[in-house]
């Protein structure tokens, strides 16, 4: 609807996932590390956890591109409420075996020789919704991570799921499988910075030119209103570039923002906040109004769910468990392979633009790499007056 209007190619903010909008904060880094991290290993779990919007399923979907580009066999358990009698069946048909067998020991016979004859290299099986697996059904896939060839593991699993998955890892019956948990992050909400590098980012990614401008006023609303969660981002800026184009807007301020704040506010029955009810009286929006609780900024430190607060975890942090400095370096040197494996899939020059797309390592930031770039010209919408359209459509 917007697009013609900013002379975007596509809607920068959609809810769906689409790896081309891939924003690679500092979390969100980590989590694709430690999945690369655990495919070389070929040993044990790796354990990805996050709030709901947090960006789970797009982690997911870029890593199965990345796997696709080095022609690694990946398949993806999405079920809920699986149950123990459930996992073979599942993770058989992932596979594309037929399951005319007639006893659990004969599924599993024939899913360990297909491991071995047609992936001897191993299968990377990323559990999708674990938070809704029971501990029966998690132990089911501790079994499955038995299945091994020369000492490598023929099914390497990591586990993502939001963060009740923490406390279902932490019954007495996962003592076995958090054992083998060789490495754990937890997706955390991105920063006042990072949320203005991440609507910049996506809005390149959809070919902005010169409009909308973004007052720099408007970007801790922004982080307060959505708590730094990637969804609810995408949901008010897609509702912002809306308003934007119904009045013939090509900038916006924090007034703006608490404009569409209080509208949808008001549209799903909540109280409206403190900052739209000030804007709407025509107050000032206090800075205090505007902080958020402090918290840590990823990478600095404990930037991660302490996998020893909460959980009967001994022993174990959220960086890994494996702490020597072969293992560090076997870390970075899968992020960087990672990074230059996703500037590899998405570099896809302008036409007239030759010079190749510099990898992620190879800048000062990585939310500074354009991430899809592949430019495509959007058809025009026909020229009608967008008030116009808007009253006809409402019936007015």
């Amino acid at each position: 609807m917007y697009e013609a209007f900013y002379q975007l190619d596509k809607r920068p903010f959609a809810l769906t996932p689409d790896s081309a909008f891939l924003f690679l904060s500092a979390t969100h880094r980590k989590a694709l590390s430690y999945l690369i991290y655990g495919l070389g290993q070929r040993e044990g779990f790796i354990v990805i956890t996050g709030d709901i919007g947090t960006g789970k399923t797009l982690i997911i979907q870029t890593m199965f591109e990345y796997l696709e580009s080095k022609a690694i066999r990946g398949v993806r358990l999405a079920a809920a409420n699986v149950g123990p009698e459930d996992v073979l069946p599942l993770v058989a048909t992932a596979l594309g075996l037929s399951q005319n067998v007639s006893t659990k020991a004969a599924l599993l016979a024939e899913i360990e020789r297909t491991l071995l004859h047609r992936y001897p290299n191993g299968v990377l099986l990323i559990v999708d919704e674990a938070q809704t697996f029971t501990p029966e059904a998690l132990e089911e896939l501790r079994l499955l991570s038995n299945m091994s060839i020369k000492g490598r593991a023929l099914l390497q699993i990591s586990l993502v799921g939001q963060s009740d998955l923490r406390a279902t890892l932490d019954h007495p019956r996962m003592e076995q499988l958090r054992q083998r948990i060789i490495a754990w992050h937890h997706l955390e909400h991105l920063t006042e910075p990072e949320v203005q590098e991440y609507i910049e980012s996506r809005l390149k990614t959809a070919g902005r030119k010169d409009s909308p401008v973004l007052a720099p006023d408007m970007f801790p609303l922004i982080h307060r209103w959505s708590g730094g969660i990637p969804r609810k981002i995408n949901l008010l800026m897609d509702r912002l570039l809306l308003f934007g184009y119904l009045e013939e807007k090509d900038s916006f301020d924090a007034k703006d923002v608490s404009k569409v704040i209080a509208e949808m506010e008001q549209e799903f029955g909540r109280k409206p906040s403190s900052v739209g009810a000030a804007e709407r009286a025509g107050e000032p929006v206090s800075h205090d109004d505007l902080k958020m609780a402090p918290r840590r900024a990823p990478g600095a430190g404990k930037d991660e769910y302490p996998l020893d607060e909460g959980l009967s975890m001994p022993h174990r942090s959220d960086e890994t468990t494996a702490s020597s400095e072969g293992d560090a370096k076997a870390i970075q040197d899968s992020a960087q392979d990672l990074e230059r494996g996703i500037a590899a899939l998405h570099s896809q020059p302008e036409e007239k633009n030759d010079v190749p797309q510099p990898v992620l390592d190879e800048l000062p930031h990585a939310t500074k790499k354009e991430v899809g770039a592949n430019k495509k010209t959007a058809a025009l919408e026909p020229e009608v007056s967008r008030k116009g359209w808007f009253a006809r459509w409402i019936g007015r």
